[in-house]
């Protein structure tokens, strides 16, 4: 059976930080991904499209890139190679990946399996980010990741171990590039309490989160301005029936440097003017408000005010966001193999 489909998504999401560790800046713009699926029975899935990304201010497109998947389901789990289900679908906590991520470097290929069940989740990925050819003057760049999630308690009071874990690699041998080869891990152990509540009343559901997290390095040569770290992450959060979720979050890090994670996390400086500051703690208060909204069939509307506390600093500081997103998949037909 042949299917058409479409990935769109509208952006807008202004950081409004004057801090020396994260950069204040506007996102806002759209992103389109047209694609044909093949399916193969119940085993094999083709899937091949077109993305297009477009910064509104920039007269031309930011990203134009070709996307390929060829999919094989087997037992309770599949395997992916080519652009991967990447993004928040590998369900990493904030410290680990950053939500902007979706909006600045959404593509992923490379090579997944994943499980998605109830009770049990799992994603195992690699995704190759740079290629090298015999004399680049560049380096290889990999990231590896897991997302595991089991839950051992379903009576009431539902409750689930998550495990995560990023490795990034850059080096190479084949390139003329005097730098030393890089290996870095973040990782990340918790316990998920969540509690369903009346379906009638104005709160649904409640959630706890708690997980401690951690930095490695493990290159021979240390570029980094911390060897190791570590931190300490809670959520608690509220579901009401007026689709809006009300999400409280506390960080304490200690010389923490992440690898793809929201960049208010790490004591070391992403930004552009300050790229040299370092605060080896970090404690953040963070509440978050997101409503999403279904307002026609595939079509979502969310909304998000993210302010937050430099407890460390004493700064107050905030962003908001708007999205609007476009799902469809169609039928086109079914092809008939050839006598």
């Amino acid at each position: 059976a042949l299917f058409f489909g479409a990935n769109t998504l509208g952006f807008t999401k202004n950081n409004e930080y004057f801090n020396d560790i994260a950069d204040g800046f506007t996102l806002f713009g759209f992103q389109f991904n047209p694609y044909f699926s093949y399916q193969v029975g119940d085993k094999f899935k083709f899937s091949g499209g077109l993305y297009l990304q477009k910064d509104f201010g920039n007269n031309d497109f930011t990203e134009i890139a070709p996307t390929f998947m060829a999919q094989y389901n087997f037992l309770n789990g599949r395997v992916l190679f080519g652009t991967l289900e990447g993004a928040t679908t590998h369900q990493l906590i904030e410290p680990l990946f950053d939500f902007e991520r979706v909006l600045i470097n959404r593509l992923e290929n490379g090579f997944q399996f994943k499980i998605d069940k109830p009770n049990l989740f799992f994603d195992l990925w690699a995704d190759w980010q740079n290629m090298i050819y015999p004399g680049d003057n560049d380096q290889e760049e990999v990231t590896a990741g897991i997302s595991f999630r089991k839950r051992v308690l379903d009576k009431g009071i539902r409750l689930t171990i998550p495990v995560q874990a990023l490795v990034f690699h850059r080096g190479g041998q084949i390139d003329s590039s005097p730098l030393p080869l890089q290996t870095y891990i973040n990782t990340a152990l918790g316990l998920i309490l969540d509690k369903s509540l009346s379906e009638t009343g104005f709160v649904r559901n409640l959630r706890l989160e708690g997980y401690h997290t951690y930095y490695r390095d493990y290159s021979n040569t240390q570029l980094q301005t911390f060897k190791d770290g570590g931190g300490l992450y809670l959520n608690a959060t509220v579901n009401t029936k007026i689709h809006l979720d009300i999400m409280a979050s506390y960080w304490r890090g200690n010389e923490f440097i992440s690898i793809q994670g929201g960049q208010l996390y790490p004591s070391v400086s992403s930004t552009f003017k300050d790229p040299t500051v370092v605060e080896p703690q970090r404690e953040l208060l963070i509440f978050r408000f997101l409503h999403t909204l279904k307002i026609a069939d595939h079509i979502y509307v969310s909304t998000r005010f993210e302010p937050h506390f430099d407890l460390g600093n004493g700064d107050f500081e905030f962003s908001h966001a708007f999205y609007v997103s476009y799902r469809p998949r169609f039928f086109v037909s079914r092809l008939k193999d050839r006598p």
